[in-house]
């Protein structure tokens, strides 16, 4: 992977509004879940990346998004390194890799990417809420699962569909204006 120092000044641009993203909706109530969780309009730069630079660079950004947040102490749940990357490390990252995700059908990768990293995210975060957060039940048992699942599906799904809304508005918007080539797009 190549990278010169424009690739390089958009991989820093992208995580910074992650960043930013992400700190200013920690004082939006409405986004929060109260044990841990939420509407993650960090995610938006990500997906953007993605599609911008590519699979490879946007992995990367997504691994930076969640550095800088660590950093910041934005990702405050802490029990154990599998449950820290199933919750914070993998979800970030792998989001980094949507454009790498062909179109179906006439259906553009722009949403199969997106809808395909966020269910990937999904499932590791309701795979940590079963052995990790499980609220009044036994880990991994069944009332825990569905615990897990009911509890990661509604925050997730809000985040996919404002991500469906505003990513390709983004990009057909951006790419319009000529300056942008969003290689990750097909």
């Amino acid at each position: 992977m190549k990278i010169n120092v424009k690739d390089l000044s958009y991989m820093a641009l992208y995580v910074a509004l992650s960043v930013v993203l992400e700190y200013v909706s920690k004082f939006i109530p409405i986004l929060q879940m109260p044990s841990g969780g939420s509407i993650t309009l960090g995610l938006l730069p990500v997906f953007m990346a993605s599609y911008h630079l590519g699979w490879k660079k946007g992995f990367g950004v997504g691994l930076m998004w969640w550095l800088v947040s660590s950093l910041m102490g934005l990702n405050e749940w802490y029990l154990n390194p599998i449950q820290y990357s199933l919750d914070y490390i993998i979800p970030a990252a792998i989001c980094g890799l949507a454009s790498l995700f062909p179109k179906i059908g006439k259906v553009s990768n722009l949403y199969v990417g997106m809808i395909i990293t966020m269910f990937a995210r999904f499932a590791g975060q309701v795979v940590s809420g079963v052995y990790y957060w499980p609220a009044n039940e036994v880990a991994g048992s069944s009332g825990a699962w569905i615990y897990s699942l009911g509890y990661n599906f509604g925050y997730n799904f809000v985040t996919l569909i404002i991500a469906a809304i505003l990513v390709p508005l983004l990009v057909h918007r951006l790419n319009a204006t000529e300056r942008f080539k969003f290689v990750g797009v097909k």
